[in-house]
């Protein structure tokens, strides 16, 4: 979806719900920046910063604890999912075939976001891209803190 188009009221809702809870529990420390009503985005704000910029970084655990990040194109769709591309022969398959838990995290222009959640290969999306079998995956977001660029 692109960031000018109109999203879903029920879309909306739940990423202000997922917003202002996400800042109503955070720790002190993570709340003196993305918990501060002055400087954190409201889901219009969120949604479009995400979709003007389709590359983020994910990270993943691995099987012995090591953390994995990769660069990846990860997009909310219009009803509202959000989804990303993986080859089936990634680090990162095998990390979130054992530990589903991932953080997503975009920065433009001064903005910044950080998503968290659980993610799961939708079966039937196998298909092959680059020459290499990928599949979709979708996160369930549990998390979202996301600040405005700062100005002065």
């Amino acid at each position: 979806m692109s960031e000018s188009q109109e999203w879903p009221a029920e879309v909306l809702a739940r990423v202000q719900g997922l917003l202002d809870r996400s800042a109503a529990t955070a720790t002190p420390e993570v709340g003196r920046v993305f918990a501060r009503d002055d400087w954190r985005f409201d889901a219009p704000g969120f949604l479009a910063m995400w979709a003007a910029q389709r590359w983020c970084t994910v990270a993943s655990v691995g099987a012995k604890g090591q953390p994995h990040i990769a660069v990846v194109h990860a997009d909310f769709q219009p009803d509202g999912r959000l989804t990303m591309r993986m080859f089936t022969g990634a680090v990162r398959a095998r990390d979130i075939a054992a530990n589903p838990r991932v953080a997503l995290s975009k920065n433009l222009d001064g903005a910044v976001a950080m998503v968290y959640g659980r993610a799961r290969v939708v079966p039937g999306t196998e298909a092959v891209r680059h020459e290499a079998e990928t599949v979709e995956v979708e996160i369930d977001v549990t998390r979202i803190y996301a600040m405005k660029p700062r100005m002065g």
